[in-house]
């Protein structure tokens, strides 16, 4: 395009300068012909003008921009759940000061300690039940077997746990020495001075292997 500019540029100089020749003798009306100055700054509006501004502008522009490759990294899945197995804990040992119900069988009491009886008071509860129902160990511990004309057939638990119980008035003994709580020591009977009345165990506690205690509340939270 700026070449055609120019080339019209010039014909039109070259037509004005033709123009102005009829014969040997130039028109008085006719203008002057264009000086080299003003071929030249022709020249230089058909390069730089707004036209080739227009022309360069007018130009598309194409820009070509690389994109980097996105890489996609995948996590493993996750390893299946391991499945684990837990056994249950053993059963605790009797805390100190509890104790297993001392006759294995159905049993009713009060709190008869302290209550006067012949020549003396009450050191235990009277616990009824059946004739030869067992009586157990209420804590593990060493076992003695003992007969008086007071307390008939008699048993005395010696505790691990530095206790001593004591059961009267048997029909008959069991298991002797050492024995874990629960073991069948002996059956309730009316031996001794209950001779003749309702069966029952007269059960005893010394704390520590010293003077009775009251065993009411022992034997309630047992039995």
């Amino acid at each position: 395009m700026i070449p055609t500019l120019i080339a019209g540029s010039l014909a039109v100089v070259a037509a004005t300068a033709g123009m102005g020749k009829t014969g040997s003798h130039p028109d008085p009306a006719a203008p002057p012909a264009p000086t080299r100055f003003e071929l030249a700054s022709a020249r230089r509006a058909a390069l730089h003008g707004p036209g080739a501004r227009e022309a360069v502008s007018g130009a598309t522009t194409t820009t070509t921009v690389k994109v980097a490759p996105t890489t996609t990294t995948t996590a493993p899945p996750p390893p299946p759940p391991t499945t684990t197995t837990t056994e249950p804990p053993p059963e605790p040992e009797p805390a100190a000061g509890d104790i297993v119900c001392p006759v294995d069988g159905p049993v009713s009491f009060v709190d008869s300690f302290g209550a006067p009886r012949s020549g003396h008071r009450h050191q235990g509860v009277d616990m009824m039940a059946a004739r030869g129902v067992p009586t157990v160990a209420p804590v593990s511990g060493t076992v003695e077997h003992n007969e008086s004309t007071s307390g008939g057939l008699a048993w005395y638990l010696h505790g691990d746990n530095g206790d001593t119980y004591f059961g009267a008035h048997l029909s008959g003994f069991a298991a002797t020495g050492w024995v874990e709580a629960g073991t069948v020591i002996g059956y309730v009977g009316s031996t001794g001075n209950a001779s003749g009345g309702s069966p029952h165990l007269h059960f005893e506690y010394h704390p520590g292997g010293g003077g009775a205690v009251d065993p009411y509340n022992l034997v309630s939270a047992a039995c």
